[in-house]
């Protein structure tokens, strides 16, 4: 179970626990449908009315046919105020309202749910959209919450409204037949009680540890996810099939799902010996109280009615008893997963906000700093980078080479404050990235990644998505698109820039030349000081990467541009190039003067570009 539920935690926290995450439960469920949660809990209450307003009845209906077959002469005084046929017709009555009662009320239960999901969804998106930066969206254990607020959690709310209600119910409901069967005798309800609370006890055990398993198989849950995705979804399509992973990822699948329904299994075997043992023990006990009623009747001088009243006060009785218990066991398990839920609702910024941010200097007038900058991500003692140093002008074009894992795209997560430095400082215009409005900061900054977005949206969304409050701009698109060499790829789609992309929704499939153009369009949308070409052509050969980098560089003339590349040959026109290795600056210069010095950089040029033209080389016959 969650910490928050621990044995050790003192009793006071687990209540003050406890209490906020019910406050939190009601707030979303009231939130997203108050009308529908009122007629629900409404339902309930007069479900409750209409049972043993019905064994009433059936008693009247029974006295007054003994008393017209004349098994008895004299009426019993209630019996007496209304004829035969009028008590049959409020039985009929009160019998046709019950049986509408409960299938509107699942009704509404799943109305209800489905807006719920949906309210808990929006709620859960905002708060994640608050999150500014990826270490979160990185982080195992705010994986399993997100799970878990997603599944179970979003129905939290309800089921505490709804089994909470149910639980008022059935107890109020066994009060008034304890009443009842008080007048049969006062020792009659002690009994049915003790008989049942052992029934009611494994009901709850059982509901309480399924519900603790099924929280800690959270991450199972989440490779379950996994591995069925990668058997039924497009992107893996080629490797699964090229090598045949399918039998093995089903093996996987397969032996993860045993491994939780295992336990799960278990915990149903143990159960089911001592609930079967409880339920027979509440049974003799019930058929006991039933002879006992029939024994009255017969040699007692009872009325004939009180076996509809006393027999079914008796069934009703246990089965409101075990619905009592079965309600309280839903209430811990309803709390289990709200804890991921708040958690995930009420998560701190995960970036440092500064109390007066700056805004972003227009136009930058010194450039930015890299001060003894030190990363490692979350998660590991190993750093990415160690110390680094280094600096670019506005106005230059800088190139960041290495091979890969060399911390390249690492310090450009670190420019775009996706992450903040472990030790060390980042500096724009002598003032620390911290310091600035983060939304004006990226605003600044315009980038393509090599895992670049390729949505299945619009081209219009594609290119828009690079300023959205301009996503209406058509103009603008455009205007993005030609500076992108984008205009003749529009031009040739069926529906130019409403054209739909991307198979999994029918649309049209692009090359990925195609899509970088899009993506170099999106970068270009924003009037960014800064642009970034962080590896979007590793896909491509060496030519037409080259091709890229030169027309970007051409387009990016005047501004303060970074080039990342683990191929040499294609920043050959950067003003200034660091090659990075082992998390710092091993050489730095430009193309020629590293060159010229002889060391690592240009054996390594040497040696891509040898590979290169050995793979132009015609075959020897």
């Amino acid at each position: 179970m969650s910490s928050d539920w621990d044995a050790e935690r003192s009793l006071d926290y687990r209540v003050k626990q406890t209490l906020k995450f019910l406050r939190l439960a009601l707030w979303l469920t009231w939130r997203a449908s108050p009308r529908l949660l009122i007629g629900i809990l409404l339902l309930i209450g007069l479900e409750a009315i209409f049972a043993p307003v019905m064994l009433i009845l059936s008693k009247a209906i029974l006295d007054s046919l003994a008393l017209r077959s004349g098994l008895v002469t004299a009426p019993q005084p209630f019996v007496a105020h209304f004829s035969l046929e009028v008590w049959i017709s409020l039985a009929a009555v009160v019998l046709a309202a019950s049986q509408l009662i409960r299938p509107l009320a699942l009704t509404l239960h799943g109305m209800a749910g489905d807006r719920i999901n949906i309210f808990v969804g929006e709620q859960l998106i905002l708060a994640a959209n608050r999150w500014r930066g990826l270490a979160r969206f990185e982080d195992p254990d705010v994986a399993d919450d997100l799970m878990r607020a997603r599944g179970s959690g979003t129905q939290s709310g309800l089921e505490l409204m709804y089994f909470g209600a149910e639980a008022v119910v059935s107890l109020v409901t066994v009060i008034a037949l304890l009443v009842v069967l008080g007048g049969l005798h006062f020792l009659v309800p002690i009994l049915l009680v003790l008989v049942t609370l052992p029934q009611i006890a494994q009901h709850y055990v059982f509901l309480v540890r399924t519900g603790g398993a099924l929280y800690g198989q959270t991450p199972d849950a989440r490779r379950l996810e996994y591995s069925r995705d990668l058997l039924l979804t497009a992107p893996p399509a080629k490797d699964v099939r090229l090598y045949d992973m399918g039998s093995f990822l089903a093996r996987r699948y397969d032996a993860i799902f045993a491994r939780t329904t295992s336990m799960l299994d278990s915990l149903r075997k143990r159960s089911t010996a001592s609930i079967t043992a409880a339920t027979v023990l509440s049974s003799i006990a019930g058929g006991a109280v039933y002879i006992y009623v029939v024994w009255l009747i017969g040699w007692g001088g009872r009325p004939i009615g009180d076996l509809a009243l006393y027999g079914g006060a008796v069934t009703m009785l246990q089965i409101h008893l075990i619905e009592l218990g079965r309600s309280l066991g839903f209430l811990p398990n309803a709390f289990l997963f709200l804890p991921s839920v708040y958690r995930i609702l009420n998560a701190p910024p995960d970036l440092p906000v500064s109390h007066k941010p700056l805004r972003t200097p227009r136009p930058i007038r010194t450039g930015i700093v890299f001060d003894k900058v030190t990363f490692s991500y979350p998660g590991s003692e190993t750093p990415v980078l160690s110390e680094l140093s280094f600096s670019f002008s506005p106005g230059e074009c800088l190139a960041l080479v290495g091979q890969n894992g060399a911390g390249k795209t690492t310090a450009v997560k670190l420019l775009l404050r996706m992450y903040d430095p472990t030790d060390g400082r980042i500096l724009l215009d002598g003032v620390d990235l911290r310091d600035y409005d983060l939304d004006d900061l990226r605003r600044e900054m315009g980038v393509i990644f090599q895992d670049f977005g390729r949505y299945e949206l619009s081209v219009e969304d594609n290119i828009g998505f690079g300023q959205v409050e301009e996503l209406e701009n058509v103009e603008h698109i455009l205007e993005a698109a030609s500076r992108a060499d984008a205009s003749e790829l529009i031009r040739d789609l069926p529906n130019g820039l409403k054209t739909r992309l991307g198979r999994e929704f029918g649309g049209r499939e692009l090359s990925v030349g195609e899509w970088q153009k899009l993506a170099l369009a999106r970068a270009f949308m924003r009037d960014s000081q800064i642009l970034v070409l962080d590896e979007p052509t590793a896909a491509l050969d060496v030519e037409s990467e080259y091709s890229l980098y030169v027309r970007f560089h051409e387009l990016t003339k005047g501004r303060t541009t970074l080039l990342i590349s683990h191929r040499f040959s294609t920043v050959q026109m950067a003003d200034r190039i660091l090659f990075l290795a082992n998390g710092g600056i091993e050489e730095e210069g430009s193309h020629t003067e590293l060159m010229a010095r002889g060391g690592t950089y240009a054996r390594l040029f040497r040696l891509q570009q040898q590979n290169y033209l050995g793979n132009q080389a015609e075959p020897s016959h």
